[in-house]
């Protein structure tokens, strides 16, 4: 309909008219004229305009390439509600689809609206209200003829799998899923946002690779465990620039959706997530592969074979750290720039700002007041409510534990972990009396049941109960005050938590009785004491030098086993222990053989040592007989001779 607007002759009305200029710019080409005084009024007025209409274009003038200028559009408002409710539904995963302080309003190039175009399409052919309907045909209408191109371009890209430098938007759409191998492992992520940054932009943050070229910063999330609960750790990496066109596989991230054989690795991405999902809480394991140590300078990447708990609540209480917070959505995600400073594209996303999680601010370190001020933080406190099958998919690759035979907090792949292998023999095997082992066990069972949860004389009591064995010596906790008191103390609250037994090996300078004459000793023997003074859990000292033990200890043990020397029928079922775990092939020795040997006085350490030698020896010429052990017997008797002047 055409509008009639009455003319009127200039200067035909006999009145004045005030007009107000609402710039503060100087210049008369720059003047914002209005009848109406106050600004705020003015504002109010200009902002209403068009709000009565279901959408409102809104042009700018752009200057061309011949110095003119023309009218383009530069956004385009949603004022209908019920476009507004269709939206929310099209954007309800979609993180930010509008600027902050303009919602409902796109602009060029309308990144939104491409990324869910296909969504729009089939909700406005699948609509059986005529009304909505109608009004979703003219916004249809009115979008399509803007994202012609963009559509036509991303319906190449998907044919051809390539793509420039300037396209990667279209495909890194927020609320999808990127796939990327990181450390070696396959993982997803989910897109939060893909923001670009052109040299000269305010923000730009550029270093020497990047040579004043754009880049992209990818913004992702994963699930992770915190100890506490699962939900979404977020990072960033950063996309450099390149020349021409490149294949979208050979991206550092890329749509999961261009993945070859895409139903094989979502369901091998779906079996490790429910791994993971099984390994919430705590968990006494054996690994064997990779472990990854946290350094200031990043992830030291180590063998590991053994005994491994896979536990993050203590991983950050044993560490005095505070575990990271994690998000419920990646709608909750606020909106983030490259943190790291990285050097070359593989390393944009570094392991540990996701697997190890990447901290709030007021994260860090935890001061021994607030440990003592808190609510028992050695309590659990877990959330294990099921993975959906999404989550599953977006799960880290590792977990987060301890290396019981490093001692030491690491991370480790997932796909690395295994169920214990709980061996009995060595228990069976353990030369004791049988009521010293009946009443060993029985400590041992009590223990076990008051807390739910390679030695004493090689984990046999830890293996027989299938808890985890914390083995420490006197070298590793120190001789320095502090060192012994910071060592035990995390030694003891491992076990604790875990109910596992303790091993400390020749710890005769913590027991020794205290005197007058050396002080720094008698401060080692009582941080011991201290520090045992409340423990719960079950711990195990051996010392070779019981009649020095300061009396202190002795209230505080509960039982004492004396190791004496063996005697030979202990000698020779010590001997036989050893040998029968070797393969039945490759041994050939009779028990006469085994009386033979048991006549050398030694101790087990020594006999398991000259086992060895003698299938060192045995290696060339199986199967391992007598006379290769008489070889090393010999051997080790000369050696006797010269050094101790024989032995018994």
């Amino acid at each position: 309909m055409t509008q009639q607007v009455q003319e009127v002759q200039i200067g035909s009305i006999r009145a004045v008219k005030n007009l107000y200029n609402h710039s503060t710019s100087r210049s008369r080409s720059s003047a914002k004229w209005s009848e109406i005084k106050d600004s705020i009024l003015e504002e109010r007025r200009i902002k209403e305009l068009g709000q009565s209409h279901f959408i409102v274009r809104r042009y700018s003038k752009q200057k061309t390439d011949d110095d003119d200028y023309t009218w383009t559009i530069s956004a385009i408002e949603i004022k209908s509600p019920t476009l507004q409710s269709f939206l929310d539904k099209i954007f309800h995963d979609y993180p930010n689809p509008y600027a902050d302080d303009s919602p409902y309003t796109f602009f060029p190039p309308y990144n939104p609206l491409v990324h869910r175009w296909e969504a729009i399409q089939h909700a406005v052919k699948a609509e059986g209200n005529n009304d909505l309907r109608e009004e979703l045909h003219m916004f249809h209408e009115e979008i399509e003829p803007l994202l012609t191109n963009h559509i036509s371009a991303l319906a190449e890209v998907k044919r051809t799998s390539l793509l420039t430098f300037d396209q990667l938007w279209l495909v890194l759409a927020p609320g999808e899923f990127a796939v990327s191998n990181i450390g070696g492992n396959t993982c997803l992520f989910k897109i939060v946002a893909a923001k670009r940054y052109n040299f000269g932009d305010d923000d730009y943050d550029g270093d020497k690779l990047d040579n004043e070229k754009p880049y992209w910063i990818l913004t992702i999330g994963q699930i992770d465990w915190n100890g506490s609960q699962h939900g979404f750790t977020i990072g960033s990496t950063k996309l450099r620039y390149f020349e021409g066109s490149k294949l979208i596989q050979k991206l550092n991230y890329y749509p999961f959706e261009f993945t070859p054989d895409h139903a094989n690795l979502r369901e091998k991405l779906l079996q490790r997530g429910r791994k993971f999902e099984s390994l919430r809480g705590f968990h006494v394991t054996n690994v064997h592969g990779k472990k990854f140590v946290p350094t200031p300078c990043g992830l030291s990447v180590e063998p590991i074979a053994g005994r491994f708990v896979v536990d993050a609540h203590a991983y950050y209480f044993c560490q005095s750290e505070v575990a990271p917070k994690l998000i419920d959505s990646i709608l909750e995600a606020p909106g983030q720039k490259n943190e790291d400073d990285n050097e070359d594209d593989d390393e944009d996303l570094c392991d540990e700002d996701l697997y190890d999680g990447k901290e709030d601010e007021d994260s860090g370190k935890i001061t021994p007041a607030e440990i003592e001020a808190s609510n028992d933080q050695s309590q659990r406190n877990e959330d294990l409510k099921p993975l959906t099958d999404d989550e599953c998919l977006l799960a880290v690759p590792r977990v987060k534990g301890f290396d019981l035979q490093g001692k030491e907090w690491c991370l480790v792949n997932v796909d690395d972990i295994r169920d214990p292998e709980w061996n009995d023999h060595p228990y069976d095997n353990l030369v004791l009396k049988e009521e010293q082992k009946t009443l060993l066990m029985a400590f041992a069972d009590n223990q076990v049941r008051n807390t739910g949860f390679d030695d004493f004389v090689k984990h046999k009591v830890a293996e027989k109960s299938r808890v985890p064995l914390y083995m420490l010596s006197a070298g590793e906790l120190g001789s320095k005050p502090n060192d012994l008191e910071a060592g035990l103390k995390r030694a003891l609250t491992c076990c604790q938590l875990w109910g596992a037994v303790l091993l400390i090996d020749e710890a005769d300078v913590f027991m020794e009785s205290r005197s007058s004459n050396n002080l720094i000793r008698n401060e080692l023997v009582s941080i011991f004491l201290r520090q045992l003074e409340y423990y719960q859990g079950l711990l195990f000292l051996t010392t070779n030098r019981l009649s020095t033990i300061d009396p202190a200890f002795r209230s505080r043990v509960d039982l004492i086993l004396p190791y004496h020397d063996l005697d030979e029928a202990a000698r020779k079922q010590v001997w036989k222990n050893f040998i029968r775990r070797l393969p039945a092939n490759d041994v050939q020795m009779n028990d006469s053989d085994f009386d033979e040997l048991a006549k050398t006085a030694m101790n087990g350490r020594e006999i398991k040592n000259l086992i060895k030698t003698a299938l060192v020896l045995g290696a060339r010429d199986k199967p391992l007989k007598m006379n290769h052990f008489n070889v090393v017997l010999g051997i080790r008797k000369e050696v006797d001779q010269l050094e101790f002047g024989g032995r018994d």
